[in-house]
């Protein structure tokens, strides 16, 4: 039986409003950890990395408002909880990092505090908590003892950053050696948290999963493992529809989400949950609904686009229909480079 930090009935309060523009709080609770490490690797065999190879970019560096990535945001939610330290953005692909490159941090953090890291695993075999093992080990043989803090932050950035990081960090106590993110309904939300003690079973070679093997080891070996439960939805992102879900999800009651590079006729229409990003453009009489246009896409003149994902720098016809697909697999549409993130 895992114990909770707190109860499911803990007061709801709306990400998108209160995460817009993410500011480090006043007064904020330090963070025990001074590293957190980001997955944004792909697994081959993975739905997610099917649908990331469709749009040209991965799943953490797909935009969730007009200005922020999933990375982006996963980063501000730890910088308003307190967090402190480097945030280590773990990726299996060299290719992928060219994403991450330009991460934006929230106003008023400097890369002083919190500095960013890009680390490529080549070791596919791994596994997520073998990754962040190696993470960590890297981090402790260059880094002085008093400034290793208390253990590791892992974010899961297949998930939607809608998640309570504040109550998450102030529930790491001292004597726990593994912390798990939760969500309202009880499935993971993507966050856990892991003492030094924790972070020595993982084995040094070999596949190492995070859930299945490294949670099971910290409780066999008598370690307290406790649960932290928020108020809020998660959701896993791994194809067209649980995208654009996660985009509804945060974006909530707002209008749409239309970025200040973007360009839209005054006679076209976007509306619903739709994201239009930087450099994106909607021609005249276009109907854009529920849709997120990434970087550089454009929509042409008395086009129709619902519930679809239109990839970097694709180019929609005059007059065309999309509707509940990813617009073009990736080769196949007009492309004017590759673009990643939200900004």
């Amino acid at each position: 039986m895992i114990p909770t930090s707190n109860s499911t009935g803990a007061k709801a309060v709306a990400l998108h409003e209160r995460s817009l523009s993410l500011q480090p709080s006043v007064g904020a609770a330090s963070c025990p950890a001074t590293l957190a490490v980001l997955l944004a690797g792909r697994s081959a065999a993975s739905r997610s990395a099917q649908f990331a190879t469709s749009l040209g970019l991965p799943t953490a560096a797909l935009p969730i408002d007009e200005e922020q990535s999933i990375s982006e945001r996963w980063i501000a939610l730890l910088a308003h909880a307190g967090f402190r330290g480097r945030v280590v953005i773990a990726t299996s692909d060299a290719g992928d990092t060219e994403f991450y490159g330009r991460i934006a941090l929230p106003e008023g953090i400097s890369a002083e505090s919190i500095a960013i890291e890009l680390r490529v695993d080549t070791a596919a075999h791994r596994g997520p908590a073998g990754t962040v093992g190696d993470a960590w080990r890297a981090f402790e043989a260059r880094t002085e003892a008093e400034a290793r803090g208390s253990g590791v932050i892992v974010i899961e950035c297949s998930n939607a950053p809608n998640f309570d990081m504040r109550a998450f960090v102030a529930a790491i106590r001292p004597e726990t050696e593994a912390l798990i993110g939760a969500a309202v309904d009880a499935t993971p939300a993507g966050v856990s948290y892991f003492s030094r003690a924790a972070l020595a079973l993982v084995p040094t070679i070999g596949y190492f999963d995070l859930k299945e093997q490294l949670v099971p080891a910290a409780s066999a070996a008598g370690m307290k493992v406790c649960a932290s439960f928020g108020a809020e939805e998660s959701c896993r992102i791994a194809d067209r529809e649980s995208y654009l879900h996660a985009t509804a999800m945060m974006r909530g009651a707002s209008a749409p989400a239309i970025a200040a590079g973007a360009i839209v006729h005054p006679d076209a229409c976007v509306r619903g949950s739709s994201i239009v990003c930087r450099g994106a453009t909607v021609g005249a009489r276009a109907l854009v609904i529920d849709s997120v246009l990434l970087p550089g896409s454009a929509v042409g003149s008395d086009a129709v686009v619902a519930r679809s994902v239109v990839p970097p720098a694709s180019h929609i016809p005059n007059g065309y229909l999309i509707v509940d697909e990813v617009f073009g697999a990736l080769g196949s549409a007009a492309k004017s480079g590759t673009e990643g993130g939200a900004s």
